[in-house]
């Protein structure tokens, strides 16, 4: 087969980026093997008659093609415009049918070349080239290049004469230079578009490979975003990319920056677009899509939409959808390279053009695009206006971040005779948790407020206040309930104002402890934003609803609303408001309840690192996150096995939460188990008391202080007055409020059951705490169970039933046999343990816990046997080791 090309030159002449080029060393032969296309090799494989492809310039047509024949040289016919007279396409089809090896010399002979009816010569040849006893291909490279009249002749002709013996392949850019209409109905015909060609992500990942161009991951995704995987304007963009060498650095733009991608497509794209055509492209290139009416008004040309689909329809540089196909997307790199041309050329223009798309885009009622496009023309009136009449629908729906790069973009003058304004910035701040910043906003709004001020900025000054107030230390006396303006707001006629209501109406049941009333506030608020299609505050409903179910312990429910909470808020929008710290807060402590310490340090840490947003107040929402983060933070370096530095965090977490603290009740049940479970686990009886001390005060009438007040007799074996002040929560008298605070009554009756020799009690006790495991999907209290506990699961395993799964991850969490040596220790051998380090003999030991000296002595050598140790000094070592001495 002839070359079908020289070497640079691709599709009907133009000169195109060679990938060999790139390689460090010349490669004679064509660049086939640099990218294996093996998707587009078997869709041409399975072509029977006719394949068709149709793409703009450098999307490696003949290179396809070339790949696709490559090592059947014998039966292939290639012809182009390039080795052809562009007004004769029946003599160069004859011309390339002679060099064919396929066809015998002189077989043609009967053809002069000048025939004129193209039915009956295509007949005749037809039963010429049967006698070669082969399919012959005939490949047209560039069937655009040749004169209309020539190809609207004979091209038809050949699509209905295809078959055996003579399979065609056509390679074009004007989708108009064929109609393969009625072949198409035949069912034989492969085509391949410009999406077809693009080279994927994985394709620019293994040609950058291939042609040792250093790229970092990020550069690879935004070379693919800007050039769509436009092969040659990917091959030039590695080549730069190549010289310069630098994986980290920011791709920049490329229409903008690197002359050989924009000079290649001004030669082999926009030299062959009219005027108008151009005029079209630069006009409209302010906007990543564009309807018909919008590009008639930015071109100030009626007939601009009638254009856009003309070139979607012939020269795949724009695609065409939506009803009507009336909506163009133009390819990134066109849309780029014109910008970039107002750009440098004529700033003005694109400013004016990005003001008349922000206008027109308000006007139709889309002011998120107007929003952007105002920011771009950098007309500060135009940013205020279409703040202040659409910013708090704007953050209603999610476009936190954009409104808060206008905000600041404004200058301080316009905020001052605007109260609105200055009610959407605070709006905005309060959505990303800066409530300093939104206070400052607010106090300028109610300076420059006016007693005839219309409804709708009350609304949202009520509505502002309202969520400002949980963040402040006064929170208790202001609540927005309260305010006639509040109270307006949920028959507002914003349907985001009144569904923010309502959730500030959940925010104060929770605080208030009335969880029903809190979650049914919730649920209507879901209802309505699903039926106004707001994806934006449904999540954050799903959030309130995570918080809900998280404070009254049940895990399970909360990570499933916070599940769909996440799945309705995108990440840019997760980290820009709603979800940044509630979010970070619950899937700490949801790591903690799972046993899963490591977890739970990595978000209470992105958690606490974020809280310095929230304002100095102590007691406001800020207050209550940080605290909680405090506690979990803490909790989960003692499982992590940082045990000295533990206790004091939860002491001083705990030390913050005042009786006006906002959620103090949850909070105080929270820290006081696990505080109380640790320090007793850990052999500190005095910290346990003081624990309990502070619970009598704060908790009464709770399961959580039955819980404390049971776990101390527990420690010293004095089993019926533990079992006796349980009895309040099996009565029914007092409830706990939260509801894992049940699974740690379980596992202590369960050790009381074991220790007293009463095993088939503890068993069934021991089936109750998993189903109350599984049921809330709280692992922590079973896996820092009593030894006795953890040792009657093991014998039990395989045998549990449903539970059998929870049963191996908590064996899974089992710790090594040395530290289950000292969890053993009982609370009596940890209280002689805290003397050992002391001068005190053992007589003194004795008198000090008013023991005999035998029992001390038979403590001692117990202690000496679980920690490992052969002298008072080695067990001395190993307890500071474990952290049971501080």
């Amino acid at each position: 087969m002839p070359r079908p090309y020289t070497e640079g030159v691709d599709d009907q002449g133009g000169t195109r980026p060679d990938l060999l080029s790139l390689k460090p060393t010349p490669v004679s032969r064509p660049p086939l093997d640099l990218l294996a296309r093996s998707r587009l090799m078997a869709k041409l494989d399975c072509a029977a008659d006719t394949v068709l492809i149709c793409a703009p310039a450098g999307y490696g047509k003949t290179v396809l093609l070339t790949q696709w024949l490559e090592g059947q040289p014998h039966n292939v016919a290639w012809l182009s415009p390039d080795q052809h007279n562009r007004n004769s396409l029946w003599p160069a089809l004859l011309q390339a049918l002679r060099r064919c090896p396929a066809v015998a010399p002189g077989i043609l002979e009967r053809f002069s070349g000048t025939e004129i009816s193209a039915a009956e010569v295509l007949g005749d040849l037809a039963q010429v080239l049967a006698a070669t006893g082969t399919t012959i291909r005939l490949v047209i490279d560039g069937v655009d290049g040749f004169a209309p009249a020539e190809r609207d002749y004979w091209i038809p002709a050949l699509l209905n004469h295809t078959g055996q013996p003579l399979q065609l392949a056509l390679a074009f850019r004007d989708n108009s230079a064929v109609d393969p209409g009625p072949a198409r109905l035949s069912g034989r015909l492969v085509e391949l578009r410009t999406k077809d060609l693009a080279f994927t992500l994985d394709d620019i990942n293994v040609l950058a490979a291939k042609t040792t161009t250093l790229m970092g991951m990020q550069q690879q995704r935004e070379l693919f975003r800007q050039t769509a995987g436009w092969p040659a304007c990917v091959v030039l963009a590695l080549r730069y990319l190549r010289e310069a060498a630098h994986p980290d650095a920011p791709l920049g733009d490329l229409a903008a920056n690197n002359r050989q991608l924009s000079d290649y497509l001004d030669q082999q794209i926009f030299r062959a677009l009219s005027y108008e055509e151009r005029h079209v492209l630069s006009s409209t290139s302010v906007c990543r899509v564009v309807v018909a009416a919008q590009a008639n008004t930015l071109a100030g040309n009626r007939n601009a939409g009638g254009v856009l689909s003309g070139l979607a329809d012939d020269r795949g540089i724009v695609e065409s959808a939506g009803s009507g196909r009336n909506v163009f997307l133009v390819h990134p790199l066109i849309r780029a390279y014109f910008r970039a041309g107002l750009a440098r050329k004529q700033p003005d223009e694109l400013l004016r053009l990005s003001r008349i798309a922000a206008q027109w885009h308000e006007r139709v009622g889309e002011p998120a695009a107007a929003l952007r496009h105002a920011m771009d023309s950098e007309d500060n009136h135009l940013i205020g206006g279409i703040l202040e009449r659409h910013g708090a629908a704007l953050l209603g729906s999610g476009e936190v971040i954009n409104v808060r790069r206008a905000i600041t973009a404004l200058p301080d003058a316009l905020f001052a005779g605007s109260p609105k304004l200055c009610v959407v910035a605070a709006l905005a701040y309060v959505e990303s948790r800066q409530p300093t910043t939104a206070t400052r906003y607010m106090a300028a709004a109610n300076r420059s407020r006016v007693d005839d001020s219309p409804a709708e900025l009350h609304e949202l000054q009520a509505l502002a206040t309202a969520r400002l107030s949980w963040f402040s230390d006064g929170w208790e006396g202001q609540d927005p309930r309260s305010t006639v303006d509040h109270a307006a707001l949920r028959f507002s006629r914003q349907s985001n104002v009144r569904i923010e209501a309502r959730m500030v109406s959940v925010t104060a049941a929770l605080v208030e402890g009335r969880y029903g009333t809190a979650e049914n506030e919730a649920s209507a608020a879901l209802i309505e934003a699903t039926e106004a299609g707001n994806a934006y505050l449904a999540g954050k409903v799903y959030l309130k609803l995570a918080a809900i179910h998280s404070m009254q312990g049940h895990l399970r429910r909360a990570c499933e609303a916070l599940r769909l909470a996440e799945e309705k808020l995108p990440s840019h929008l997760w980290t820009a408001g709603a979800g940044r710290s509630v979010g970070a807060l619950m899937h700490a402590a949801a790591g903690l309840l799972r046993a899963d310490p490591a977890e739970a340090l990595l978000f209470a840490g992105a958690g606490l690192s974020d809280l310095g947003q929230l304002g100095s107040s102590s007691k406001g929402v800020g207050a209550a996150l940080r605290t909680t983060l405090e506690i979990v933070n803490a909790c989960a370096q003692l499982d992590s096995g940082d045990r000295r530095h533990a206790l004091e965090g939860l002491r001083q977490a705990r030390l913050r939460i005042s009786r006006d603290h906002v959620f103090a009740h949850p909070l105080a049940a929270c820290v006081a188990v696990l505080e109380h479970t640790a320090a007793l686990g850990l052999g500190h009886p005095d910290h346990a008391r003081d624990v309990l001390e502070w619970a009598e005060e704060r908790l009464p009438g709770t399961g959580e202080l039955c819980l404390l007040r049971a776990q101390g007799p527990a420690g010293i074996s004095r089993f019926d007055a533990a079992l006796d002040r349980l009895k309040p929560l099996h009565t029914g008298a007092v409830k706990p409020v939260l509801e894992w605070t049940r699974l740690h009554v379980s596992v202590l009756e369960c050790s009381i059951a074991i220790r007293t020799g009463r095993r088939t009690l503890a068993g069934k006790l021991l089936e109750e705490a998993l189903a109350t495991a599984d049921e809330l999907d709280v692992l922590r209290p079973l896996a820092i169970a009593p030894q006795e506990v953890m040792d009657l699961l093991v014998e039990r395993a395989g045998a549990c039933g449903p539970h059998e799964a929870l049963v191996q991850r908590l064996l899974a969490l089992r710790p090594p046999i040395d530290a289950r040596r000292a969890q053993s220790l009982t609370p009596r051998e940890r209280e002689v343990l805290t003397l050992l380090p002391s001068h005190l003999s053992q007589e003194q030991m004795a008198a000090e816990l008013h023991l005999s000296v035998n029992t001390v002595k038979t403590h001692i050598r117990i202690i000496y046997s679980k920690l490992g140790a052969g002298s008072r000094h080695d067990a001395v070592a190993a307890a500071y080791k474990t952290g049971y001495l501080p």
